[in-house]
């Protein structure tokens, strides 16, 4: 307290102004120091509890004058920018090389009559005909499962895969992990799963959304 007090009256004398008696501090005055990050940490607790920033209203009492005066608080607001991405049919984010099989489209990607949707392209290759990447990846996964029969699932990067599906079990060339070039041989056309008759029903996903596969093939 003596340290303070002999700062404010060095500081007066040397501006060679008169200071008044009421803006220095007594015996009776309490003098608190804080720093911003210990500010910025102390809960606020009490009747101002849950109230926003906006809706806070904070006075300062004047030493001279004792009367409280409103505390002008800056204010900002904080938008929240949500990062959008485009996926679009060009080389740099991964339009593929080949055609998967031998064959015509036979059914296209949408809703067919009756509101069902046909999530990729039916392909109308011979049965037991060769099924190939249609572009470099790693092999995510080789499995039975749900309406696909023996399918392989593979990882292009850049959040693009395809899914090859509806193979004769047992013909699948490749393996889960496995490192692919556009043109290998994964497996054969067959009529495993929720199938009529032999096809090679291909899938292209983006970021796990299924996409029209046409756009993307050569």
């Amino acid at each position: 307290m003596k340290r303070t007090i002999t700062m404010l009256a060095i500081g007066a004398i040397l501006i060679g102004g008169t200071v008044p008696a009421a803006i220095l501090p007594t015996q009776d005055d309490e003098v608190f120091i804080a720093d911003a990050s210990a500010l910025a940490q102390a809960p606020t607790t009490g009747a101002g509890a849950g109230t926003s920033a906006e809706d806070e209203v904070q006075t300062f009492a004047s030493p001279a004058t004792g009367e409280a005066a409103p505390v002008v608080r800056d204010s900002f607001d904080v938008e929240q920018v949500q990062q959008q991405v485009v996926v679009t049919a060009s080389g740099l984010t991964g339009t593929l090389e080949l055609f998967p099989a031998n064959g015509d489209v036979n059914d296209g990607f949408g809703y067919r009559d009756g509101n069902e949707f046909h999530g990729g392209i039916d392909i109308m290759a011979p049965e037991g005909s060769a099924i190939i990447a249609a572009s470099p990846g790693t092999v995510e996964s080789v499995s039975d499962g749900g309406g696909w029969g023996r399918h392989v699932i593979i990882d292009h990067g850049n959040g693009i895969k395809t899914l090859y599906a509806h193979m004769i079990t047992g013909s699948d060339a490749v393996v889960a992990g496995q490192w692919v070039a556009a043109g290998t041989f994964l497996g054969s056309v067959g009529n495993t799963g929720y199938s009529t008759f032999p096809h090679l029903h291909f899938e292209v996903y983006v970021f796990d959304t299924r996409v029209d596969p046409m756009p993307w093939l050569p």
